[in-house]
């Protein structure tokens, strides 16, 4: 005897994850990456760091550096 034959159904195959794959990135292209970032860091912090040190001049060239200077440059404390 033979084995009855399998019924004539209709399979439907559905693909999942067809999309294509992403660009793989390189170490280079890491690095390069990395290397932008901490270099925009790097010049905000030297843009800051000259304000502030401009500032600090500024601020310090309108007052008297020490207490000499404040009296006129007299150094004999006593006598004033």
């Amino acid at each position: 005897m033979q084995a009855p034959a399998p019924p004539n159904i209709p399979i439907t195959v559905v693909q999942v994850g067809t999309e294509q794959a992403s660009k793989s990135l390189s170490m280079v292209d890491v690095a390069v990456a990395a290397f932008g970032l901490t270099g925009v860091i790097m010049g905000a912090a030297v843009i800051a760091g000259l304000l502030a040190g401009v500032a600090y001049v500024w601020w310090r060239s309108r007052r008297a550096v020490s207490t000499i200077e404040a009296r006129g440059g007299n150094a004999n404390f006593l006598r004033y």
